[in-house]
């Protein structure tokens, strides 16, 4: 079973979605990918307060913020790879 469902999306967005010869199926997987991430993070979150931990929302932005610190040494670190 399917319902019709009307959204407004952003014109990038919609430019997107236009190459897609099958939208709905399209939007069905984003979203249904989505809620399975949803879901893991939320069992993830259950199983460190299970085992004690804490989060915060200062202690996840400070994680984020070392993961992205991370990730661009790493991008760096290829380009110069690369360039030698």
């Amino acid at each position: 079973m399917s319902r019709r469902v009307t959204v407004n999306v952003p014109d990038e967005v919609a430019e997107r979605l236009e190459r897609e010869p099958n939208v709905s199926q399209y939007v069905t997987t984003a979203i249904r990918d989505r809620m399975r991430h949803e879901e893991r993070l939320a069992a993830t979150r259950r199983m460190l307060a299970d085992a004690g931990y804490q989060l915060t929302a200062e202690g996840i932005e400070r994680m984020r913020t070392r993961l992205a610190e991370h990730d661009a040494r790493r991008t760096a670190a290829r380009g110069r790879e690369q360039a030698a």
